[in-house]
């Protein structure tokens, strides 16, 4: 498959097993959802029993402690309430690659199809931005409760809008996690999808901003040609900048050249990454989607099965 089919999309999205999409982060939204957030009040969740303060609620008061300790004891309740989960999806020329399996940009949108209707099941609010070949570079569609943003998006990936690939504009990752260090609320889950190469010094710093103020989870995307490329002649790759670059993948001598430069760009991920405490999980072209994220979301304590 070149293209992600937007009808796949959802059926993978609506029959995929649902993952527990838990974070680490207290949220701060008002409405109610299904998330811990930090203010105390009479939530749905029992938080804690601590000793009476002046001025607390007496209609609080957990009489069996108190008779017990001879002191009086308060209940305290954690409300539950909504999040915002944001999906960054990397639509850029070069993620339209693959040697087995599919390509990237197929697999990129089948983690946001699983990712999305898993934040939308869990009742969070649900935005999403594509970046890349989209108009004018960059597309945010606005977290709401629907399932609306998510639509949007899966149908530009997917090629089901007029405007795909008008006025194309290449966006680095780096550039799109400065946008989101804007426009991302305080508090949010975001999953940035991409193959994250080629990255620049700018990466971490754009990283560590948004960290600052989000929940972070990396989702990267690969192709089994990424480390080991395997002999097709003379091939053409465009990078994320639109830079285009001829390897010879018929020498040993460029194989090797290809796969150090991805090594190299691969530790520059992991080091950030661990810099920064902030998970990555890996998807591949020749894999299942949902049990690559399954996999990764449960290696990092993430995430688990409902």
């Amino acid at each position: 498959m070149i293209t992600p089919d937007f009808e796949e999309l959802i059926r993978l999205g609506a029959r995929a097993p649902r993952l527990r999409l838990a974070a680490g982060r207290k949220t701060f939204a008002q409405a109610a959802g299904a998330h811990a957030s930090p203010f105390r009040g009479q939530g749905l969740s029992f938080h804690e029993v601590r000793e009476y303060k002046t001025g607390d609620d007496i209609r609080r008061i957990d009489w069996r402690v108190t008779a017990r300790t001879g002191k009086p004891h308060l209940k305290v309740f954690t409300e539950e309430r909504e999040r915002t989960v944001l999906l960054a999806i990397d639509a850029n020329a070069a993620m339209r690659f693959g040697t087995r399996g599919t390509f990237k940009s197929v697999q990129a949108a089948r983690a946001a199809a699983v990712l999305g209707h898993q934040a939308h099941g869990e009742n969070d609010k649900l935005g999403c931005v594509v970046f890349g070949d989209v108009e004018e570079g960059l597309r945010f569609f606005t977290p709401a409760r629907s399932g609306r943003a998510l639509w949007q998006a899966l149908k530009l990936l997917s090629g089901g809008e007029a405007d795909k690939h008008a006025a194309a504009v290449p966006v680095k990752v780096e550039e799109a996690l400065e946008y989101l260090g804007r426009a991302a609320p305080t508090g949010a889950l975001l999953f940035v999808i991409s193959d994250f190469y080629p990255l620049t010094e700018a990466f971490e710093k754009h990283l560590g901003n948004l960290r600052r103020r989000c929940d972070v989870v990396l989702v990267a995307v690969h192709d089994p040609a990424d480390d080991v490329m395997p002999p097709m002649d003379m091939v053409i790759f465009s990078d994320a900048a639109g830079q285009k670059s001829r390897v010879n993948t018929d020498s040993l001598a460029g194989r090797e050249s290809y796969a150090a430069q991805w090594r190299d760009n691969r530790k520059i991920l992991e080091d950030s990454a661990r810099r920064q405490r902030i998970g990555i999980v890996d998807i591949h072209t020749d894999g299942k989607v949902y049990n690559d994220l399954l996999r990764g979301l449960r290696r990092l304590d993430f995430g688990r099965t409902a």
